[in-house]
């Protein structure tokens, strides 16, 4: 392996300050010529060259030639800074099919906004025109040809009516669709603008004016977006993907290096008894569910770099269907990304694996250490063993890993150079990046027959199966685990030694299944090279297929997308549709319509469900904060007011700065506050510090706008501040820039008073103050939706689709293993229909789990009135689920692999191949898979409790009184009814049996975490008492309970 350097003195200094400045970080942030070209439009000839020094000059020469006429800046008049600010709403930073979905929405929007502004701008003329018969004196308007008159109350009470309805209708949308909050920010500013104006106009012509005017202006700065990303070093989704997966690569490095050192610290881990320790079910009420009680730095170092891994899984994963709906110059077409997600998702979840050894690990350290096992109720075992055998039995503990360490390192190292050879043979890097080219060659004619690295792989493998197999025999035999006869004496100390090598098995089994999914990595892309994919490039088209599945995606929610989460963030809240998962929907209050009459008046009932979802009812507070400030523009003594003064941006504000919850909303309006400050300054540095000269202000404001595209393209997910401080900056600076372009006369024609930048700056903080004040009180006014209470009803709903997820999962695993399941190509078969809404259901899990940390966030953000809020409690909770969603999963996943699996895999058995019949051979593997069908039953209590628990935390009562979890299956005791030989440590060695061992801990794990997600609920929501023994249990406790006769007491009964 070739040797690392270590990093540079600017890279620590990078890393301490937590900066992340690569290549593809910079260039993206180069990638902005869309707010400072268009601003030439308003710049004398002389400084235009000194526009955008860092984009390509084919583009600047573009753009100082368009711009360069002074006829540009008289055309657009006193509008001409919204160009900038418009092609920052586009995000031509964005992947090319995010960024084409967003521009043709975005188009569309505006269109949409022109079409509705000229109806109600029509209606408000008509209602003038109806109510005055004098003739009226005009002035100039917002923009040429758009002249405008007095006020008239009748075309402003018009005009605010629809205004308010519009403001509903687009927020409610907003609402139900928060993938496009962008779009429709465009268009408010759009409606806006038009309302405001839309009052005075006294004909059509004036509204005609204004908004060929807007749609001219709207439409270049959409324009100059779409030239500058598919000029200036324009991405793709793929490009995009490409670069995740290098990440992903060195993610997956930094988890094998986390994984080698857990598993060194596993002898010396959870041995003595720790004094004061406590059952997992007694933890108090502030407990964290990740404390322990003595330090695991490697199992915190393994969780962090497994997370960060697991983080580029899922934005890889979530990119998918972008690649597959991109028309590209590649050799990997979009099937081949999606072949090589799933492969690498058989790596991620194997690896994640290892969150079980950690489980276990400290579940037996809070329990007292594997030397403090607890003895059986009965008394019958003598429970703690002797000091001296705890000495003998810690040092064969050690001596096992100490067996298995090189092996393991060997394994680890040729995994790490098969990602590295996959990846480069695939052209994901342009070079190995742990290794070199000629080593890697050299590992493929080092194998055992000189066949490529796919065989050194696997002999790497073998070998490590080989190499343990020795080991693992000599510590069973140690530890006394091959006497048939187990005495109740060493019954204690069997199960310990049974527990330990469950985990030694689940431990091997997360390592060489990983290995084997990096086999089939490597397989698959020395497949790409055979069939000649790798060897040049071609064009890639979309199928028919996928573009309409884009254009549904347009109208649909995609809330069983994983990066639904992302657009929700900003929003508030997810809502996730439970029904849509497996497509079942009952109505408690309605039967299916039968007759042509009840299909008919069917359609009927979606009117009061939407206007009383609470969608519309978030709409309804924005129109209703909005009209707080708009309102000023529709009252005859307020109405000039409100257009000198700008008070348009505060009503803006309100509209963008409200979301669903109150600890998102008062979150993103701290950002607005604070952005709009930052920007304020930022626009007082860019221009004072060069005295107004209009090249330095051009230079500085685009060295700002690289620095505000660090944060968007470093933190995607939360845009707030650096949207609204590009915005702020093109606003002041780029207003300031048309003034001393154009004329003061010329810029106050519109009816606005000019001011220079040291009173704009304040102004529009102040603007931002007072919408943002607004949108607080709307918050909270008359009713709020808070982030605690949003928490509880995700956290029900999760349950909910754990539920059906939990069953969907052993329904797939026992038609697995009956060999019921059909080909999983085939649309129509059983696995395929189940392994689909598994799928759906694991996506809308993960969003809400997301979801529900996120609320776990924002709720530090929002007040408390009254009694603290039980956030330990909720942590808890969260923790027991997602362990259940992972040991479901796992449990799964397990089952696939027994198909793969060969009937004897003995390399080299200690005893002769004689002495085993062929029975013996193959009997453990069917056996095991004649057991699925007796687990339906404990499948149907899960799934009960599961729905039981989620009901009472959505709706808050009390759980039914004496509710129990679902007793723990235990796998090992059914098996050996069905053969009392078939866990025989003889077959420790066989590929199933650390399959079972998988499950079998899998399965343990999951029942505690039943047991105490019932206890947690029940301290959450109570359990209902139906006890009436007010009297008996009131006088037993003056009494004393031995005074009350058996007889009073069998009647009381």
């Amino acid at each position: 392996m070739a040797t690392q350097k270590g990093p540079s003195d600017l890279q620590k200094i990078m890393n301490k300050l937590g900066l992340k400045l690569n290549l593809p970080t910079l260039l993206l942030m180069f990638k902005e010529p869309g707010s400072q070209a268009t601003e030439e439009l308003l710049l004398p000839q002389s400084v235009s060259p000194c526009i955008h020094p860092f984009a390509q000059p084919t583009f600047s020469e573009l753009t100082i030639a368009r711009y360069q006429d002074a006829g540009v800046a008289r055309h657009y008049s006193t509008i001409g800074y919204l160009i900038p600010i418009m092609s920052l709403f586009v995000v031509p930073i964005l992947p090319r099919a995010r960024f084409l979905q967003n521009f043709f929405v975005t188009c569309f929007l505006t269109c949409l906004a022109a079409a509705i502004s000229l109806l109600y701008m029509w209606t408000a003329i008509k209602a003038r025109q109806n109510t005055t018969h004098l003739s009226e004196e005009r002035n100039n308007g917002p923009v040429p040809g758009a002249e405008i008159v007095p006020y008239n109350a009748a075309a402003s009470a018009c005009l605010a009516v629809w205004f308010f309805f519009v403001l509903w209708l687009y927020n409610t949308f907003r609402a139900y669709r928060p993938q496009y909050f962008l779009p429709l920010i465009v268009f408010s500013i759009f409606i806006n603008i038009t309302a405001t104006y839309g009052c005075i106009f006294p004909t059509m012509e004036q509204a005609y004016s204004l908004t060929r005017f807007l749609l001219d202006t709207f439409f270049v700065g959409f324009g100059i977006a779409f030239a500058v990303h598919f000029v200036v070093l324009p991405i793709t989704t793929r490009d995009l993907v490409t670069l995740m997966l290098n990440e992903y690569l060195h993610h997956l490095k930094v988890v094998f290096d986390a994984q080698g050192a857990l598993i060194h610290s596993l002898p010396a881990r959870d041995w003595g008894v720790v004094s004061g320790t406590s059952s997992l079910e007694g933890e108090s009420d502030n407990s964290n569910p990740d404390e322990r009680i003595t330090p695991w730095p490697e199992a915190d170092t393994w969780r962090t770099a497994t997370a960060a891994a697991t983080e580029s899984q899922v934005k890889i994963h979530s990119e998918m269907r972008y690649v597959k709906r991109e028309f590209a110059w590649s050799k990997l077409a979009a099937t081949d990304f999606v072949c090589i997600t799933k492969l690498l998702k058989n790596i991620l979840v194997p690896v994640a694996g290892m969150e079980t050894v950690i489980q276990v690990g400290d579940r037996v350290e809070k329990q007292g250490g594997w030397a403090s096992m607890k003895p059986p109720k009965d008394g019958s075992s003598s429970g703690v063993s002797e000091p001296s055998m705890d000495e003998e039995e810690k040092e064969r503990w050690g001596w096992f890993f100490d067996q298995i360490h090189e092996p393991y390192k060997q394994l680890e190292r040729a995994m790490i150079d098969g990602l590295d050879y996959a990846f480069h043979t695939m052209g994901i890097t342009k070079k190995p990046m742990f290794s070199t080219s000629p080593e890697l060659e050299a590992r493929g004619a080092d194998s055992l027959d000189g066949k490529g690295f796919a065989k050194y792989l696997e002999g790497t493998i073998d070998n490590f199966l080989t190499e343990r197999e020795g080991p693992l025999r000599e510590w069973c035999r140690l530890n006394g685990m091959d006497d048939s006869k187990e005495t109740s004496s060493r019954k204690l100390l069997h199960q310990r030694h049974r527990s330990q090598l469950y985990l030694i098995l689940d431990l091997e089994y997360s390592v060489v299944t990983t290995a084997k999914g990096i086999l089939d990595l490597v397989r698959f892309a020395d497949s790409k090279v055979e069939d000649g994919t790798m060897r040049k490039k071609r064009l890639i088209v979309p199928t028919w297929k996928q573009l309409k599945k884009w254009a549904w995606a347009l109208i649909t929610r995609e809330d069983g997308n994983l990066d639904y989460h992302t657009y929700s963030y900003r929003s508030g809240t997810p809502t996730v549709y439970l029904g849509n998962a497996l497509g079942v929907e009952r109505d408690p209050e309605h039967l299916l319509p039968e007759t042509w009459f009840e299909k008919f008046t069917d359609y009927f009932r979606m009117i009061p469900k939407i206007f009383g979802s609470k969608e519309s009812w978030f709409g309804f507070k924005v129109a209703t904060g909005t009209m707080f400030i708009a309102i000023v523009c529709y009252l005859r003594n307020s109405q000039e007011f409100y257009i000198k003064q700008r008070l348009i941006w505060g009503a803006i504000m309100v509209a963008i700065s409200m979301t669903q919850t109150a600890g998102s909303g008062m979150y993103g309006q701290f950002l607005r506050v604070f952005g709009t400050f930052l920007a304020m300054i930022f626009s007082y540095i860019d221009w004072y510090i060069v005295d107004g000269h209009t090249a330095g202000v051009i230079v500085f404001v685009g060295v700002t706008m690289f620095l505000y595209h660090y944060l968007m393209v470093t933190k995607p997910d939360d845009p707030v501040i650096p949207m609204i401080g590009m915005i702020t900056v093109v606003l002041i600076v780029g207003y300031e820039l048309q003034v001393k372009q154009v004329g003061i006369p010329i810029s106050v024609s519109n009816g606005q008073v000019f001011h220079p930048v040291y009173e704009l700056a304040p102004y529009r903080l102040a603007c931002v103050l007072a919408g943002v004040g607004i949108a607080c009180l709307l918050t909270y006014f008359p009713s709020v939706t808070t982030a605690r209470s949003e928490m509880r009803k995700d956290l029900g709903n999760t349950m909910y689709l754990l539920g059906h997820y939990y069953s969907s999962t052993h329904k797939a695993v026992s038609l697995r293993l009956k060999g019921l399941e059909g080909d999983i190509r085939d649309k129509t078969s059983p696995i395929r229909k189940v392994e689909k809404a598994r799928s759906r259901l694991f996506a809308k899990q993960l969003i809400l789990i997301q979801a529900m940390k996120n609320h776990l966030k924002f709720i530090r953000w929002e007040p408390t009135f009254g009694g603290r809020f039980p956030r330990e409690t909720y942590g808890r909770l969260l923790n027991h689920t997602q362990n259940i969603l992972r040991f479901t999963g796992m449990v799964a996943h397990v089952t696939k692999t027994f198909e793969e699996l060969p009937e004897n895999t003995h390399r080299h058995p200690p005893v002769a191949e004689e002495s085993m019949s062929e029975t013996v051979k193959g009997t453990w593997l069917k056996e095991f898979k004649d057991l699925i069908a007796s687990l339906e039953l404990t499948s149907h209590d899960v799934t009960s409790l599961l729905a039981i628990i989620s009901g009472a935390i959505v709706t808050g009562k009390p759980l039914p009184p004496y509710l129990k979890a679902p007793e723990h299956y235990h796998i090992g005791e059914t098996l050996t009814r069905l053969d009392a030989d078939i866990l025989s440590v003889k077959h420790v060695c066989e590929p199933g049996y650390s399959a079972f061992a998988v499950m079998q801990v899998s399965t343990t794990m999951l029942a505690q975490d039943l047991a105490d997600l019932l206890v947690e609920t029940k301290k959450l929501v109570g359990e209902a008492d139906f006890s009436l023994d007010v009297v008996e249990g009131d006088y037993e406790k003056r009494v004393g309970v031995n005074t009350v006769s058996a007889t009073f007491r069998a009647k009381a009964d």
